[in-house]
C-alpha cells in the first residue's frame, strides 16, 4: 500500500509474480506543506486490488495460503474506536505542518528521541502529526479522554477494518516509525509518550512482522484469507534483498527507487547510530534486527515529467545516482554489492549509472516491486514457521 498507489501481486510456490492489480491513489494540499489522504479510499483501493489480482490470476481462492501486507510507513489514522470512522484524514509523511512542534525540542530531548528510536525529531515520523490532531481537533481529543480513539499507521487502519476480529494493532517495524516505540526495549516507551503528549491508550499492540494477524472477512476475497506478514515498506525490501544477498557474513545494502529513493544497510542484532542515517528495526525469523536507512530527497516525482524525454530523463537519472553515492559513501562498511528496487529502476538505466558513479556491482531484485517481493517472502517464511510440515511446498 504505497502513497501513489494501492497495489496487490499474487505469487505462486516458487515466488514468481502471476497477477497483479493496482489502484491509483489521490492526494490533497489543503495548505502549503500540507499533505492529505482519504483513509476511506486505502479501504476501496485495497479490496479493489484484491479482487482484480485474484480475478485475473484465475487461481481457486481457496488455494492462496497467506496474505502480507506491506505500507507507507508513518502516514497518520486516527479513528473512533466505536464506529470505526477517521476522526481527521490521513496526515502523509510527505507533510510538514508540524515543523515548529518538532523545532521546540530541547537538545536533550531530541537525544533522547534519538538514542531510544533510531530516528530525528521530524515532521516526517508519526508522533507529531498525532500531537498536532489531538491538539487541533477537539473531538479528538476528547476521543482520546474517552478511551475511544485509535491511531495507526495504513497497515493498523487495513487491519481494524479488514480482520474478523477487528484487533488493533502493527508490526514492529511500522510501530518502529512513530518516534513512540523504543526500538531497542521493543515497547511504547512512556518518556516518549509524555514527550508528544500522547495517551498510550490510542496506540496499537505490537507484534514481530512474521506473525498470524488474523483473517480478513470472507466478503472481500470469498475466501477467509490468513494474513501472516505486515511491515514497512522499505523493511519488506530489505527482507527481500537479505533473501537475495549471496556474500554471506558481510553487510546487505539495497538501494530502492520510488516515489522516493532510499538506501538502507543491514547491521545484524546490534543497535547503532551513524551520523547521516535513521536506526531502523528490519523484520527477521529470530531476534529483531537492525539497519541503517537515508532517504534521498529525490525519486519518482522528479522522473515523471520528463518520461518520453530522454536527454532530460538521463539527466535527472544521473542526479539521483549521483545524490545517491553520497549516502553510499557514508555508509560504514563499504558495500560489496548493490541490490536495487523500485519503479524508476524498472528499465535498468539508473542501475547501471549508478554502478558506474559508485564502482560497485549492482544487482537488480528479481522484480521491480521488491517491497511485494519481501511482503510475499515474509508471509511464506511466517507460514513455514507455524507450519514447519509444508516447507516442502514452497520449493
Amino acid at each position: 500500500m504505497g502513497t501513489t498507489a494501492v497495489k496487490a501481486i499474487i505469487f505462486d510456490h516458487r515466488m514468481n509474480a502471476i497477477a497483479r492489480a493496482s489502484y491509483a491513489l489521490e492526494k490533497s494540499f489543503p495548505r502549503p506543506g500540507w499533505v492529505e489522504q482519504d483513509p476511506l479510499e486505502y479501504l476501496v483501493a485495497a479490496k479493489t486490488v484484491l479482487r482484480e489480482a485474484v480475478r485475473s490470476s484465475c487461481i481457486e481462492r481457496r488455494t492462496i495460503a497467506a496474505l502480507g501486507i506491506t505500507n507507507q510507513r508513518e502516514t497518520t489514522i486516527l479513528w473512533n474506536k466505536k464506529n470505526s470512522k477517521p476522526v481527521y484524514p490521513a496526515i502523509v509523511w510527505e507533510d510538514t505542518r508540524t515543523k515548529e512542534i518538532c523545532g521546540a525540542f530541547s537538545r536533550d530531548d531530541k537525544d533522547l528521541i534519538r538514542k531510544r528510536t533510531g530516528l530525528a525529531a521530524d515532521p516526517y515520523f508519526s508522533a507529531s502529526k498525532i500531537q498536532w490532531i489531538l491538539a487541533s481537533q477537539s473531538h479528538a481529543y476528547q476521543l482520546a479522554q474517552e478511551k475511544k480513539l485509535a491511531f495507526g499507521t495504513v497497515d493498523s487502519w487495513v487491519l481494524w477494518n479488514f480482520l474478523q476480529s477487528q484487533r488493533h494493532c502493527t508490526d514492529y517495524t511500522n510501530a518502529s516509525r512513530t518516534l513512540l516505540y523504543n526500538i531497542k526495549n521493543l515497547e511504547w516507551d512512556e518518556k516518549l509518550l509524555e514527550l508528544f503528549s500522547i495517551p498510550q491508550s490510542i496506540l496499537p499492540e505490537v507484534f514481530p512482522s512474521l506473525s498470524f494477524f488474523g483473517r480478513i472477512h470472507e466478503n472481500i476475497l470469498g475466501v477467509s484469507v490468513p494474513v501472516f506478514s505486515v511491515c514497512g515498506d522499505q523493511q519488506a525490501s530489505m527482507y527481500a534483498a537479505l533473501a537475495a544477498h549471496k556474500k554471506r557474513g558481510s553487510a546487505v545494502t539495497k538501494v530502492t527507487y520510488g516515489t522516493g529513493t532510499f538506501v538502507m544497510q543491514s547491521l545484524g542484532k546490534k543497535f547503532e547510530l551513524e551520523r547521516h542515517f535513521f536506526t531502523t528495526l528490519i523484520p527477521s525469523l529470530d531476534d529483531p534486527q537492525y539497519a541503517l536507512e537515508a532517504k534521498v530527497q529525490c525519486g519518482a516525482k522528479q522522473v515523471e515529467p520528463v518520461l518520453g524525454k530522454p536527454k532530460k530523463l538521463h539527466q535527472i537519472l544521473r542526479s539521483i545516482a549521483r545524490k545517491t553515492e553520497i549516502y553510499i559513501r557514508y555508509l560504514p562498511e563499504r558495500p560489496k554489492e548493490l541490490i536495487i528496487d523500485g519503479g524508476v529502476s524498472r528499465d535498468g538505466v539508473v542501475g547501471g549509472l549508478q554502478g558506474a558513479i559508485s564502482n560497485l556491482s549492482v544487482r537488480m531484485q528479481k522484480i521491480y516491486d521488491g517491497t511485494a517481493l519481501g511482503s510475499a517472502l515474509l508471509a511464506r517464511d511466517s507460514l513455514i514457521k507455524m507450519n514447519p510440515s509444508i516447507k516442502n511446498d514452497f520449493k
